[in-house]
């Protein structure tokens, strides 16, 4: 009997030393909770403080931005350069409409080309760009007709003059390119193109190919004369998008025409047909270049 005792007597001990450990473990973890409750309303307070305190520093950047220039009492007179004023002096609310830029048009007097020689010579641009470029004199311009096209944009819509430039040397060492506005008689500077020593066109005038050579290849590979009352013409034309896509399988064109400085001859056969001579050689129809979609 006192065997069972005692073993009675230390089952209810352990119950008691368990039952405490509960009671010690609930207690730490109420102490824990009464510890983080003061810290987390401590950080909420310091949030607090840091936005409320970041909120003025704002309202006084604006104030500084506002003062800027040296006039502490903030009362910035609406000049110009300050951030309450419309910069420039046109084009703005309540001010006059800005002039139209100035495209740089000069006068010419005539289409021959020797007097279209003389205004290019004397244009702003080509006395600029002088010192620059090298060049000391131009040969004889040619004119390249603007093919069929109807963009609104005059570069594409009007004729060109083209011109290349040559040193004292005889060394050609650029080419310039005009846009021609018959109506008004007047050109305009479009772009230069450099040539250099290693190029094999800086040793000839433009064009590179003649009206003569091209009809000779006319003649030897459609057996065809010119129509009576024709002349061989300079053309461009606004090319297709696709085609400038070199590496394109689809989309191959070499034949030149899509710019003032790389124009293809066009001719009217005697057959009435019109045929193109490109920088290829190759003689083409009108259904073969790849002239912008949308034009004629």
């Amino acid at each position: 009997m006192s065997h069972a005792k005692r073993r009675a007597r230390a089952r209810h001990s352990g119950r008691k030393e368990q039952s405490i450990a509960r009671i010690q473990k609930q207690h730490g973890s109420q102490q824990k909770r009464t510890i983080f409750a003061p810290v987390i309303g401590l950080g909420m307070t310091i949030v607090l403080v840091i936005g409320l305190a970041f909120l003025i520093i704002i309202g006084h950047g604006g104030n500084t931005v506002n003062a800027s220039g040296g006039n502490p009492a903030g009362n910035v007179p609406p000049g110009y350069g300050s951030l309450n004023h419309a910069k420039g002096t046109c084009g703005n609310v309540g001010q006059a409409p800005c002039p139209a830029a100035d495209p740089g048009w000069f006068a010419v007097k005539s289409e021959s080309p020797q007097a279209v020689a003389l205004a290019i010579s004397g244009s702003n641009q080509f006395i600029m760009m002088k010192g620059r470029y090298g060049y000391a004199t131009t040969d004889m311009p040619a004119m390249i007709h603007a093919y069929g096209a109807r963009t609104g944009n005059d570069y594409y819509d009007d004729d060109h003059w083209v011109v290349s430039v040559r040193d004292v040397t005889g060394m050609r060492r650029g080419i310039f390119d005009f846009v021609y506005d018959r109506v008004h008689q007047r050109m305009r500077f479009a772009s230069y193109g450099v040539l250099t020593a290693q190029d094999a066109n800086s040793r000839q005038a433009f064009p590179y190919i003649s009206s003569s050579t091209a009809l000779a290849r006319l003649q030897s590979k459609l057996k065809l004369q010119l129509m009576a009352g024709k002349q061989p013409e300079l053309i461009f034309f606004p090319i297709d998008p696709n085609f400038p896509v070199l590496t394109s399988p689809v989309h191959k064109w070499s034949g030149g025409g899509n710019s003032p400085m790389e124009p293809i001859w066009h001719m009217v056969a005697s057959n009435g047909t019109d045929y193109f001579v490109g920088l290829d050689m190759n003689v083409y129809t009108h259904t073969n270049l790849p002239i912008a979609k949308g034009q004629p």
